[in-house]
């Protein structure tokens, strides 16, 4: 029996790489193209932090994000100080235009948040395995059923 693992019907992505996030600052993510795909899940890893954290969801015609606008209900609610070392979801369904991305903001702290945040598109159409992004390095499968 063969193994289809979900990193083979899945495109996995990194929108934002591993960072100290400087308080009061708001990061971009990369943005994905969602031609031939029906969502995408954005995952916040987040690590330690001692103020607050937004994440919201933008949508745009262009690659560039030169029009960026805010998804209506996409954004998660706001992590406190207290909600580190936790993964935070956001699911975008069949956005309204072509590309969409993610938009972490901190909140004032002392100390810079560590965070990073994984693109993961899903119900894609077209021909399986499908290829991923660049910035997915290594996919290992083992089967072990000694």
């Amino acid at each position: 029996m063969t193994h289809q693992s979900p990193a083979e019907f899945l495109s996995w992505s990194q929108e934002i790489a591993p960072i100290a996030s400087a308080a009061s600052t708001a990061t971009n993510g990369n943005g994905v193209d969602m031609q031939g795909w029906s969502g995408v899940l954005f995952v916040l890893n987040l690590g330690a932090t001692d103020g607050t954290v937004d994440m919201k969801a933008q949508r745009d015609d262009n690659s560039s994000f030169s029009s960026a606008t805010d998804i209506t209900g996409a954004a998660i609610t706001q992590v406190t100080a207290t909600g580190d070392n936790k993964l935070y979801m956001l699911d975008v369904w069949r956005p309204s235009e072509r590309y969409v991305r993610a938009v972490v903001t901190t909140g004032a702290g002392a100390t810079a948040d560590q965070l990073g945040v994984t693109a993961i598109r899903y119900r894609g159409t077209g021909r399986f395995p499908i290829s991923q992004h660049s910035s997915v390095a290594e996919l290992v499968k083992v089967r072990d059923d000694d």
